[in-house]
């Protein structure tokens, strides 16, 4: 199927230009698993969107995947934690970004809150600390985490069919990373609209494709927001614009829809080109990296920083060298994944190597925090440019 057939998901036009070199990147799933290459991506030549053709390879990799889909399975389903790269103080992100909503909506002590895209419910036992009185509902594409969903506080029903047939009425509507998932999140998003009451508020979580080149790498993600192109997607579907922020979670991009209300933002939009120069710096970045990660690993003990996304693809492609892991987060120290232990940095080998890999301003930060003598921390290039240290 050529491209030729698929409309931009944020404003329509067939103008969709592909990537080449994306196709042989190697990718991993959303909940973390190493994934071959075989994507496709593309920009949209009207309004620099990036995102992936939903094409019937996609589809089959996008069933495979959900199949045995396993949130946050390296610390037995607990969420992961945020961890802040100058101090080093986890928190969880749920809770992060519940403070941040209530700090600019009112959330009363009772209402209705829907999660959409509720895996085995992180967002809703979060919800249930800070507001006891509510009834928590969730929606899924399928029942596999309903067990673990009705051990959860003021939990109400698990909902499995479309967005339209929801009930309506909601003071409050959630997506934490679940709309980058949806082949037509604007549909979803029109849906959801009529889902609210007049007050209520949608939140929605996404990751800052702008900064963070993991998101592409992600094979079952299917649009790549920038702050331009998530408000461009609310408005359209005639909701109002309370937020879109970059700087709740870092790497992330948090906004507040409302059912009715003006676009309180416009944030710039990057020129197609720019976007479409972006991605290619971003993939031939995330190449670099495997060819740097495994020379740092030559002859020594050597180990990843993190258990999530990035770690996790990298591990995929340099398993036969891999050691340990490292995480600062205490629920997945003290265990082991794939095979290897999960070290806390305290206990990092002397003499060992350990490759981290974040965006290169905060792979400099946490390597200089966690710096220790002859433990030797490699960071990545910055993307586009030279070595970072």
């Amino acid at each position: 199927m050529t491209l030729a057939a698929f409309t931009c998901r944020v404003c329509g036009a067939r103008e969709l230009e592909e990537v080449a070199e994306y196709g042989t990147l190697p990718r991993v799933t959303s909940d973390c698993r190493a994934f071959p290459p075989g994507g496709r991506i593309a920009v949209c030549g009207a309004c620099g969107a990036v995102q992936k053709p939903t094409d019937a390879n996609w589809q089959a990799e996008v069933f495979t995947i959900y199949r045995h889909y396993e949130p946050y399975y390296q610390a037995g389903g607990i969420e992961q934690a945020i961890i802040e790269s100058a101090k080093g103080t986890p928190r969880r992100r749920s809770e992060v970004v519940l403070e941040r909503l209530m700090q600019i909506r009112t959330v009363g002590p009772a209402g209705r809150v829907l999660d959409v895209g509720c895996g085995n419910g992180a967002l809703l036992r979060a919800f249930a600390q800070v507001r006891p009185s509510w009834r928590l509902f969730g929606h899924e594409l399928s029942d596999l985490h309903a067990t673990e969903l009705t051990t959860i506080p003021g939990f109400t029903k698990l909902y499995c069919g479309p967005l339209s047939e929801l009930p309506s009425g909601f003071e409050l509507i959630t997506m934490m990373h679940a709309l980058e998932h949806f082949t037509d999140p604007a549909a979803a998003l029109a849906d959801l609209r009529t889902k609210l009451g007049a007050e209520g508020s949608l939140l929605i979580e996404v990751p800052n494709a702008e900064v963070n080149p993991f998101d592409l790498i992600i094979a079952d993600h299917v649009c790549h927001f920038t702050r331009h192109d998530l408000a461009r997607l609310i408005v359209s579907t005639g909701m109002g614009v309370a937020t879109v922020g970059d700087d709740w979670v870092p790497k992330e991009l948090s906004a507040i829809a409302l059912p009715n209300g003006p676009m309180a933002i416009d944030p710039a939009a990057a020129k197609p080109a720019q976007a479409l120069d972006r991605v290619r710096a971003q993939v031939e970045w995330l190449n670099a990296a495997i060819a740097d990660a495994r020379e740092a690993a030559h002859g020594a003990t050597f180990g990843l920083l993190g258990t999530s996304i990035a770690a996790m693809w990298l591990f995929g492609q340099l398993a036969d060298k891999v050691d340990f892991f490292v995480d600062e987060d205490p629920s997945r120290q003290n265990t082991t994944l794939c095979g290897r232990p999960v070290l806390a940095p305290e206990e990092i080998p002397v003499g060992a190597s350990v490759y981290v890999l974040l965006i290169p301003e905060a792979a400099r930060a946490v390597a200089a925090r966690l710096a220790r003598p002859q433990v030797k921390f490699h960071v990545p290039a910055e993307i586009g440019g030279g070595r970072s240290i």
